[in-house]
């Protein structure tokens, strides 16, 4: 087992496989996780998850649901890719890891669950950003932009600050706009009412029919990229 391994390698094997960020938590940050969706729960001794971020590109928003979701899909692939690459290189340096794909999404209480652990979650937890209104993770850099991945590991990794800084400015943009309604109980989000309107199978393919509150939300706007980055490295 390789005694040196530490949060900065791990983050080093992140970059080097693509991902644009790279977070920490620590396992026992998902205790109020359901039975069946903890990181324990997918690998046994998991003391850390690392969460691999790298964002749409902008001019996605812009587009149709056809392209958007071929955008979505090639982002998809990437980060798996990306997570069993970096799951790789730590399975060469002696510890136990479990990959969580992109498709894992997140707990919502009494709606079920897509996935294997809430990446959302995970990724707050990491120290990338905060959950917002409109249900998606807003990071200081990239937006709401980012897709993530994971590895569960027994490695006992420093994990990452979670962020004190607030981007939603709750102006109701995407709770005006969404078709489904989802977004209308601030403590709880609709998956399942988001689900049947976002998500359409069409000749046996999944299809992304809406992305709104991704593209209206004004919470992140690139002229204050700069002044949020200083943020966090002084909080």
């Amino acid at each position: 087992m390789a005694d040196e391994i530490n949060s900065k390698i791990i983050k080093e094997y992140g970059l080097d496989a693509g991902a644009s960020v790279v977070g920490i938590a620590n396992s026992k940050d998902f205790e109020l996780a359901p039975k069946g969706f903890k990181p324990t729960d997918r690998l046994e001794g998991c003391l850390s998850v690392i969460v691999l971020g790298a964002p749409f590109p902008q001019e996605a928003m812009d587009k149709n649901s056809v392209e958007y979701t071929n955008i979505r899909n090639e982002l998809l692939e990437k980060m798996d890719e990306v997570a069993e690459n970096v799951a790789k290189r730590i399975k060469n340096d002696g510890y136990k890891t479990q990959v969580i794909g992109g498709e894992s999404g997140r707990y919502v209480k009494g709606r079920g669950f897509h996935g294997l652990i809430s990446l959302k979650h995970a990724a707050e937890f990491a120290g990338l950003g905060v959950i917002n209104r409109n249900d998606l993770l807003t990071n200081s850099q990239y937006g709401n932009l980012l897709w993530f991945s994971a590895v569960l590991t027994d490695a006992n990794l420093l994990p990452d600050k979670k962020v004190q800084y607030t981007l939603c400015n709750n102006c109701n943009k995407c709770v005006e706009i969404c078709p489904s309604g989802a977004l209308d109980n601030p403590s709880l989000f609709g998956q399942s009412e988001c689900r049947k309107t976002a998500y359409k199978q069409v000749k046996g393919k999944l299809r992304i029919e809406c992305f709104l509150c991704r593209k209206v939300c004004q919470s992140f706007d690139e002229k204050f990229a700069k002044f949020y980055s200083l943020l966090v490295l002084v909080c």
